[in-house]
């Protein structure tokens, strides 16, 4: 894959159980030449704790009850107490491997959180190789080396020469805005040369703030879907007193869409791509499907303005991300802006130019 060892720790206070789980491990990726990996033991579970949060393991096999002994009674949920803890502190794949699965069951989240019983020890190596090629430790770590290379380069050839210029006057400490300006325009740049068409692309979910802003998708109490239209500058200075919503009805009770799946015809789905799905412009605005979010249209004519309050009291389950959100924007100000005006008559027009071909002929 990437070259790269990667570090299994299993956190197991019965040492030749593991043992018998580390040579399982290491038997089978022998045979696989994709993947390297490192396993190691830790019979302490504070102690592995510690190594994880300190990124010392990629992918923790955990087992959940510790065995009493002369000094300490038996207590099964230290292992469950750990994984909340690792949870808190950084991220790891995390394998139960224990004789209690069912204390641990609601915590699965495949591949990224496997549970596994003592019976199990031969499964070990696929939840491993799961974790592994889920490509999320990786993800991360490339992330945040690239968020340190940027601000350690800032740093050195921008802030550190040219000190006091940006601290003139301010305390030093407000430099970090100058950091997060800077990095905020380069992952963002990052991203949108790795944009796809992936619902998961175009939605924060859920928002990242409690302040609402363009594009917000909200559910309402009784179940209705609406879209933030009001500009962000309105929120961020606090001026508003209405907010402007677009309603989102489903796409499913869409007439364009009701009238393609009637006929199945090219000519309805061509009018409903055109006119719905794929739009930046005019009456509606597609959202696509996505965790919670059902296939949604916008209708930039079916708006309202609703109070501080009633915002408040609506679900805010996802934000569009830069450039959708403005986008939607521009898509309402050249819908609500528009200025109707008489059509020219192409027949008129036909005739003059074929007139005037003739002529020239």
């Amino acid at each position: 894959m990437t070259g790269k060892t990667w570090r299994v720790l299993i956190i197991d206070d019965n040492p030749q159980m593991a043992a018998d789980a580390q040579r399982e491990i290491v038997d089978v990726f022998e045979q696989n030449p994709d993947i390297d990996v490192e396993v190691s033991i830790e019979t302490d579970f504070e102690k592995g704790f510690n190594i994880v949060k300190d990124g010392g393991s990629d992918v923790v096999v955990l087992d959940v009850r510790r065995d009493a002994t002369n000094l300490t009674p038996v207590d099964e949920t230290v292992g469950h107490t750990v994984f909340r803890e690792i949870r808190e502190a950084r991220f790891a794949p995390v394998i139960f491997w224990t004789a209690l699965p069912e204390k641990v069951e609601e915590e699965a989240i495949a591949p990224l959180v496997a549970v596994l019983g003592k019976g199990d020890i031969e499964k070990l190596p696929a939840a491993v190789e799961a974790a592994i090629t889920s490509r999320t430790v990786d993800t991360i770590a490339d992330i945040e080396n690239h968020v340190t290379s940027v601000l350690t380069k800032h740093m050195w050839t921008e802030l550190g020469p040219h000190w006091s210029e940006y601290t003139d006057g301010v305390d030093p400490a407000t430099v970090a805005q100058v950091l997060i300006s800077r990095l905020a325009r380069i992952l963002d740049e990052d991203r949108e040369h790795s944009f796809t068409a992936h619902p998961s692309h175009r939605y924060i979910y859920p928002p990242a703030s409690d302040m609402r802003a363009p594009g917000d998708v909200l559910r309402a109490p009784d179940g209705d879907w609406w879209v933030v239209l009001t500009p962000a500058c309105d929120f961020e200075q606090k001026k508003f007193e209405l907010v402007l919503l677009a309603r989102a009805g489903q796409l499913k009770t869409h007439k364009k869409y009701l009238d393609w799946v009637a006929t199945k015809s090219s000519g309805k789905w061509g009018e409903l791509r055109k006119d719905v799905l794929m739009a930046t412009q005019g009456r509606y605005h597609y959202l696509p499907a996505f965790r919670d979010i059902p296939d949604l249209v916008i209708d930039l004519e079916n708006v309202r303005s609703v109070t501080a309050d009633a915002l408040e009291a609506m679900d805010a389950v996802a934000s569009l991300v830069s450039p959708f959100s403005e986008a939607l924007l521009v898509q309402h100000s050249h819908f609500r802006g528009r200025i109707g005006v008489p059509d020219l008559d192409p027949e008129l027009i036909k005739e003059r130019l074929e007139s005037a071909s003739s002529a020239s002929a």
